[in-house]
């Protein structure tokens, strides 16, 4: 037994000569106390990516704890924030300082940590750059024999729990692209950058699943700078395309790799994501051929060939019938398409093989009187009637038509035809032209300073069918500050013209501001109206609000976007912002509007307050850098509403019948008249019809208008006058004559909150007033 025992000593001593000093040393180094400080105190610093961060180390000697000490063995490491495994992604490095120069003496094991052989001693000052954005901790230790493991492991001393801080992340602002023979891929408006069929074959590239082609993706920051060692997301969107990787990091020139393989010739499409910046790459690996074509609306009306209005009819089918085609890549396709990608046209010696035609038995439509085009007004596909016999082709009944693309693949639709029935509605269609009255194209909601607003005005029937509305009995006015003159029509189909003041520079004020156009038929008893946005010049951009309405002696904060015509945030917009308030109901009310002082990629928020009811048109606008402005009028009620919206008055000179939303009410002996340019009509008429109530002093002389919150006051003879007991003064006065008491109706109309507006008829001749709210 006792030759065991020695045995078992001699064996553990002999073991023990085999464990390194360090496990031995290690302890007789180890400072009382040691920590890092960062640059300047600072608790939580935050740095960019790649920006260095420096940290002074601290370390005093166990046996003369004011005699700083050198700590062996050390170790630096750097773990995200809350977790234990040092990343493989910082450069750690000594900063020359008094008590460091020259070389770093030390270096990074594959786990991530910086073993300095030298030793921490105090005063060194550390440099750490960290790649990704993120919380992280600097740790500072020693290493030890770890007897578990069989190795000397990172320790912290115990008075030790690391050191925090912040690496933020640099805004992206754009990817660039170039094929695999390092050619630029153009990238379009929408970030779509597109690798063509004649580019994979220039390279010998096949279509069996293991050939591979890459392009070469460079990721910028706001500065156009290379963003180094991001991580990418890819992604395709067909099952023939297969990435080699769906992550990939940028490298020290903000570079990453697209590689991939197709195993048919289909066109698919690589969604390149960072963060909010997302970009398309869409490989043309087949002609674009197009690949469906479904009905979007049918069953409408259109009209017949007999019908006395036929030749004022588009040609189009918009109204009635509506396609959507896509492409092979899934996308929906717009604008004109030649004639080798569709069928439908009448040169097309196939023609009849793409479209059939059912219809009623007297009706001579034949295929080649149709084709499938694009509405570039309504920007739709649709049917267009290319026959030469309308009256024969086109009579009444229904239709069904088939359209085939030259691939096959069709879509079935149904419409009618008829003629024209009663008036149900107006409807105002709006164009602009420019300054020698040419070039005339449909627009929504906008109108550029210096342009030429072209009116047009259709009747609509039960059927949704629409006709020109030019005759004598038809009046269109328009309002805003933007309006410069009016001048004769376009064409014998334009109601009325007129052309806005110009060069934004000096009328900026005006971009944003809103332009009112209403149209009247004093035969059909029928208003419309129409509101345009006035622009600098056309774009893709306008803004958008994301509330209208809120309460009295409150601050009211309303959220603003820059938006695409489909509602897409515009992140590449930034700018100054502005606001304004431009006209409000009540006059009384003080209103203000408060902004963020810049919008930052395409949002911001303005803040608007009123101490009264009232409804205000506040104009909001971005400046860009690049001297764009992008701008919008926003109507907001403050409190309730004193007036229903969609009131609508009008009234003709000379006729005792006004129409009263619609409806026909007879004033009985007593007309609107104009009389010093000035157009007055029977007090007592003019409230009742707006819905205010009214009353006459006949001792004080005096007419009152109460609306809402809105009272106002006038005294016959007299110019002065008083809204919500402020004085105010006219150009004319009210008087009595025939034993009725008449007021100027615009003064009236607009201290109760309408929009009043003058109507001229064909010959320009001032012949009626609309109010409208």
């Amino acid at each position: 037994m006792k030759k065991k025992v020695v045995a078992l000593l001699t064996l553990a001593m002999f073991v023990m000569t085999l464990l390194p000093v360090a496990a031995f040393a290690a302890s007789s180094a180890v400072p009382e106390y040691s920590w890092i400080a960062f640059e300047d105190d600072q608790t939580n610093p935050t740095v960019d990516i790649d920006e260095t961060l420096i940290a002074e180390a601290h370390m005093y000697a166990q046996d003369n704890e004011n005699a700083p000490g050198t700590m062996e063995n050390s170790v630096v490491w750097v773990t995200k924030k809350g977790e234990k495994t040092p990343i493989i992604n910082a450069t750690i490095d000594l900063v020359e300082n008094d008590s460091f120069t020259g070389a770093w003496d030390g270096s990074m094991d594959e786990s991530g940590v910086y073993v300095v052989k030298k030793g921490i001693t105090d005063g060194d000052k550390i440099g750490i750059k960290v790649a990704t954005a993120g919380e992280y901790t600097l740790h500072v230790g020693q290493l030890q024999w770890d007897i578990a493991e069989g190795k000397a492991l990172p320790k912290e001393l115990d008075d030790q729990k690391g050191y925090d801080f912040v690496v933020a992340a640099v805004d992206a602002d754009s990817m660039t692209f170039v094929d695999e023979k390092g050619k630029a891929l153009v990238v379009n408006d929408d970030d779509v950058a597109t690798l063509t069929k004649a580019q994979l074959e220039a390279t010998s590239f096949e279509y069996n699943g293991v050939d591979t082609y890459k392009v070469t993706g460079t990721l910028l920051d706001e500065n156009k700078k290379p963003m180094k060692r991001q991580e990418i997301t890819l992604s395709s969107n067909k099952d023939n395309l297969v990435l080699e990787d769906e992550t990939v990091t940028t490298n020290r020139k903000g570079e990453f790799d697209i590689e991939f393989s197709l195993n048919d010739e289909v066109n698919a499409t690589v969604t390149i994501t960072y963060g909010d910046l997302e970009y398309t790459l869409k490989v043309d690996a087949a002609e674009n051929d197009l690949d469906s074509i479904t009905t979007t609306k049918e069953g409408g009306y259109v009209l017949a060939g007999k019908d006395n209005n036929y030749d004022q009819a588009s040609k189009f089918f918009s109204t009635a019938v509506q396609f959507e085609i896509t492409d092979k890549n899934g996308a929906v396709v717009e604008g004109n398409l030649p004639a080798t990608e569709i069928a439908g046209d009448a040169k097309d010696t196939n023609h009849n093989k793409y479209i059939k035609v059912t219809k009623p038995s007297n009706s001579t439509l034949k295929p080649k009187a149709l084709e499938l085009a694009w509405d570039d007004e309504e920007e739709v596909y649709t049917l267009e009637y290319v026959g030469t016999n309308p009256k024969k082709d086109l009579v009444e009944g229904e239709y069904t038509v088939t359209v085939a693309l030259l691939n096959g693949d069709s879509a079935k639709a149904t419409f009618n035809v008829a003629k024209f029935g009663d008036v149900k509605d107006l409807a105002i269609k709006t164009y602009r032209g420019n300054t020698d009255i040419g070039g005339a194209v449909a627009t929504d909601d906008e109108i550029a300073l210096g342009d030429i607003l072209g009116v047009f005005v259709k009747y609509v029937d039960e059927n949704g069918i629409e006709i020109n509305a030019i005759n004598e009995d038809l009046k269109v006015g328009a309002e805003g500050k933007a309006i410069n003159k009016k001048v004769p029509p376009y064409d014998a189909q334009c109601a009325a013209a007129y052309v806005l003041k110009a060069d934004s520079t000096v009328n900026e004020s005006l971009i944003g501001t809103t332009i009112k156009v209403t149209a009247f038929d004093s035969k059909e008893k029928k208003l419309a109206t129409k509101e345009l946005t006035v622009v600098d010049a056309y774009k893709t951009y306008s803004l958008s609000f994301d509330k209208n309405e809120g309460k009295v002696n409150t601050d009211n904060n309303v959220k603003v976007s820059v938006v695409d015509k489909n509602d897409k945030v515009a992140d590449e917009v930034n700018g100054v912002v502005y606001a304004y308030v431009d006209s409000q109901s009540n006059k009384d009310a003080k209103v203000t509007v408060a902004t963020d002082k810049n919008a930052a990629k395409g949002k911001f928020n303005i803040t608007v307050y009123a101490n009264q009811p009232t409804t205000a048109d506040i104009v909001v606008g971005v400046r860009t850098s690049d001297a764009k402005i992008y701008a919008g009028t926003l109507t907001y009620t403050f409190g309730e509403e004193s007036i229903p919206a969609g009131t609508s008055v009008v009234m003709t000179l000379g006729s005792t019948e006004m129409i009263v939303n619609n409806q026909l009410v007879d004033m009985k002996d007593a007309a609107p008249f104009a009389q010093d340019n000035r157009t007055f009509v029977p007090f007592r008429a003019l409230g009742e019809a707006l819905g205010a109530k009214v009353d006459y002093d006949q001792d004080a002389k005096t007419v009152t208008y109460k609306l809402g919150s809105s009272e106002i006051v006038m005294t016959l003879g007299s110019k002065d006058y008083t809204v919500n007991g402020v004085k105010k003064t006219m150009d004319v006065a009210p008087f009595a004559k025939d034993n009725r008491t008449y007021v100027p109706v615009r003064f009236v109309g607009e201290g109760l909150g309408f929009t009043v507006t003058g109507l001229t008829n064909a010959n320009g001749q001032y012949v009626a007033v609309a109010f409208t709210k």
